[in-house]
């Protein structure tokens, strides 16, 4: 209810809907009023019960009025100066010089209208091109139109004014922290500046945002599924106009991209390290020298021919694995002719865990068929497999000797027991051609648990006696099978093939294409030192007289396909791989790799079975020490990552049980030449972290803890069990320890080196501003809309509560009183 009284005036009644309640109280009083008015009329003259008539309808009218709450309201519009969010890019690509920027924009940028004159020498990095855009006279005139707030970024950011961070941009003065080695400006995420502007902190509105960037965004993203930012801008009316900061032609550098390669291996193994490198510039077919250095040994040396720029390069090694323990590894890039553009991204370092604790595999078949006569004897004569055997239909043993097998699983606990799967114990589990009629009870039940919750391996190495019906109408067999609806593919026994008239004919097999290019993901495939060359080797291989073929479930891996004409590759799969729970499961469908033997022995029968046990294996621990394995799982882990570890205890030691009382101890690693130990040789650092260990309830002897994300650094975990001091001592071991390390997540920071307009571009048009070149800032004030804006403003003054109001009202009841009193009414 409001009444316009002029001059953008109201008078307004914010009751409500209890008004009307009140203007009914207000009349039922005035009646009340007039019948006393009537009754005292006999005892007192006209005039007095007039004014007394008077004083009691205005004092009930005022008690109305206040309970309407009356207020006016004044309504005006002025003028606001907005405000402009600068960000500026710090992050470590910004201190590249693009060198074979082209000669039109080197010219435009030097004599560019609006920057600050080019410091003499050219050569100008991208972040003294921003110094110059920063100290400019367009970022002068935007300052007098709008308040300019400046925000530093690379991973993380800070806030200022514009003349400090351009002077701490000419002076090489850090702004964002984070210290020497946190790997802030390893990273890009203009993020927070969006964030800024959003937010709406702050009495004047925010009118626009610049970035100045090379255009990459390439912090990892926190998924906290929170919108994105350009779209509430867009929403505010908020533009945003990036500028593109330096050359979108890379600059000549070379660098060490990536180095892909197991995260753990087995002590006298070799490993295939994958080295990725990065050319830009360098005249196709240049030969680039490669060096891969391993602690304690000579570098391994290759060399890649430069292609296109952006294209990565691969140089394949093997790695031969030493004794346990973490083995670091350091790629180098030797780039030919001048120095290229960075020297900082000419090296990376990576680590390999390597153990020489043995994979503890069980092997079970049903009879003593070539497949598993082979296949053990590989098994057993390799040092780094702790091999059991169950046989469920073993030969009759001769008399008076001993079965040679087991001839049943270890038994499974009682339904209602706390006691692990006594399968638990085996890090690999291999099922070979077992029929229905001689499998255990319960067989695939106690499977599935062992691979989807104490994640195992399973390798399911066919046959057929058991596949591919008998077990068709098992619900978990049909689960953990990575293939659908494998069937036997049919051999013409007519066959012969010309080359080998002596091989039987078979199904050929050949690794998939994109799983035969990835010897770090399958090294079961890697036959030769380059996937070409592997794939060679596999092409020459004897046939299988015996497959079954398949089509590769939702989310498995094809590994090996059946290479034969009228045969769909992608309903070929005879060799495929799956994730299953915490586990995974290998399907080998073929009980004949024993005949890849034919003329060449152990070389790729053994190789691919040791590597199978090999990727299928749990890693234990490196650290520790005889009685223990201890450390965490893997021994570089990611900035912002949880640290998981693991302690698995020795048989032969005393002690252990569930409820053993022990911690992970974590300290700083000492620095090199310090020992960080004190008199009595314990480890005098303060623990940045103390974790208890619990008893993983699927494994035996096995205990674990989560130590909480830790800074970038150097580390090293301690076991910390007094009970079992004591073994330690008597066995002259000292105390269990391991070394990791923390580093920041790894970025294209100071990979990919070209300005990027592509996220600029999208990020203008969403928001409806524009992106403009470096040599472009100048015309930046034309392009930032109004400099002010209008903004709607309201006053409110109440008067039902005012002290002028109670005056009025208690002034008439008191006048109401003292008539009434003085004319001799009660």
């Amino acid at each position: 209810m409001a009444l316009d009284l002029g001059g953008g005036r109201r008078l307004v009644l914010a009751v409500g809907d209890e008004g009307w309640l009140w203007l009914a109280a207000g009349a039922a009083a005035a009646v009340l009023v007039l019948v006393l008015y009537r009754a005292e009329r006999r005892l007192v003259s006209r005039a007095t019960g007039r004014v007394l008539l008077a004083l009691r309808l205005l004092a009930a009218a005022a008690l109305v009025v206040a309970l309407m709450e009356p207020m006016t309201r004044r309504s005006w519009t002025d003028r606001v100066e907005g405000r402009l969010i600068v960000g500026v890019d710090l992050s470590a690509s910004m201190e590249t010089s693009d060198a074979r920027r082209p000669e039109d924009e080197r010219l435009a940028l030097r004599d560019a209208p609006g920057l600050a004159p080019e410091a003499e020498g050219g050569g100008a990095s991208r972040l003294e091109v921003v110094s110059r855009i920063l100290r400019g006279e367009a970022m002068a005139e935007l300052s007098r139109s709008f308040a300019v707030e400046a925000v530093a970024f690379a991973r993380t950011s800070a806030g200022g004014s514009v003349s400090d961070l351009a002077g701490a941009i000419d002076r090489g003065e850090p702004v964002l922290g984070g210290g020497e080695g946190s790997g802030d400006r390893l990273a890009t995420d203009w993020g927070p500046v969006l964030d800024r502007a959003v937010s709406g902190d702050g009495e004047a509105p925010v009118l626009g945002v610049v970035l100045l960037t090379d255009g990459h965004r390439n912090a990892p993203s926190g998924g906290d599924g929170r919108r994105d930012p350009a779209d509430l801008l867009a929403e505010a009316g908020i533009p945003v106009f990036p500028v593109l900061v330096g050359a979108t032609v890379p600059p000549r550098d070379a660098a060490v991209s990536a180095i892909r390669g197991p995260a753990s291996g087995f002590s006298g193994d070799s490993a295939a390290v994958v080295v990725e490198v990065k050319a830009d510039g360098f005249e196709p077919g240049e030969e680039i020298p490669v060096a891969l250095e391993v602690a304690g040994s000579d570098p391994l040396l290759a060399v890649v021919r430069a292609g296109q720029d952006g294209e990565r390069l691969l140089a394949p090694f093997r790695v031969p694995m030493g004794e346990a323990g973490l083995m670091e590894l350091v790629a180098r890039v030797e780039p030919p002719g001048p120095p290229d553009e960075r020297g900082d991204n000419d090296w990376r370092s990576a680590a390999i865990r390597v153990t020489d604790e043995p994979a503890r595999v069980l092997l079970v078949d049903a009879e003593a068929r070539w497949e598993f006569r082979y296949l053990h004897n590989a098994l057993n004569r390799d040092r780094r497999v702790a091999l059991d055997t169950v046989l469920l239909a073993p030969p009759p043993p001769s008399a008076g000797s001993e079965p040679t097998y087991p001839s049943a699983l270890p038994p499974a606990p009682a339904s209602r027991s706390d006691e692990p799967d006594p399968l638990n114990a085996y890090d690999v589990i291999i099922l070979g051609d077992v029929p229905p009629g001689l499998a255990p009870e319960g067989l695939w039940g106690r499977l599935e648990a062992y691979v989807a919750d104490r994640g195992g391996s399973l390798v399911i190495a066919a046959g057929p006696r058991g596949w591919p019906s008998p077990w068709s109408g098992d619900e978990a067999a049909r689960a953990m099978l990575p293939v659908l609806d494998p069937a036997v593919v049919a051999v013409d026994r007519t066959e012969i093939d010309p080359r080998r008239p002596a091989v039987p004919p078979g199904v050929a097999v050949v690794p998939e294409r994109s799983a035969g290019e990835s010897p770090v993901d399958w090294p079961m495939l890697q036959f030769a030192s380059d996937p070409a060359a592997s794939r060679q080797a596999w092409q020459a291989m004897p046939p299988l007289s015996w497959a079954m073929a398949g089509r590769a479930k939702p989310g498995a891996s094809a590994l090996l396909v059946a290479d034969r004409p009228g045969i769909d590759p992608d309903a070929g799969v005879v060799v495929a791989a799956q994730p299953f729970g915490l586990g995974k499961v290998l399907w080998v469908g073929t009980d004949g790799t024993w005949r890849w033997r034919l003329r060449v022995g152990d070389a790729y029968h053994h190789r691919f079975w040791g590597q199978v046990v090999r990727w299928a294996a749990e890693e234990p621990p490196s650290g520790g020490n005889r009685l223990v394995r201890f450390g965490p799982d893997r021994p570089r882990v990611a900035e912002g990552s949880p640290v998981p570890i693991r302690a698995r205890f020795s048989a032969d030691l005393p002690g252990v049980s569930p409820g053993l009382l022990a911690a992970v101890r974590i300290v700083a690693a000492p620095a090199e030449g310090e020992d960080g130990e004190g008199p009595s040789g314990a480890d005098s650092r303060e623990p940045v972290a103390l974790i208890p260990l619990r008893a993983d309830p699927d494994r035996p002897r096995t205990f674990e803890a989560t130590a909480p994300p830790l800074p970038t650094g150097r580390y090293r975990a301690v076991l910390d069990a007094p009970v079992l001091a004591e073994a330690f001592a008597a066995e002259g071991l000292p105390a269990a320890e391991a070394i990791f390390e923390v580093f920041p997540e790894p970025t294209d920071e100071l990979i990919a080196l070209a300005a990027d307009p592509g996220p600029l571009d999208r990020l203008a048009s969403i928001t409806g501003g524009r992106v403009v070149r470096d040599f472009e800032a100048g015309r930046l004030p034309e392009l930032i809309g109004p400099r002010s804006v209008e903004r709607q403003r309201t006053a409110e003054t109440p008067l039902w509560d005012t002290p002028t109001g109670l005056i009025l009202f208690f002034a008439l009841l008191s006048a109401e009183w003292i008539i009434r009193k003085r004319a001799g009414l009660p």
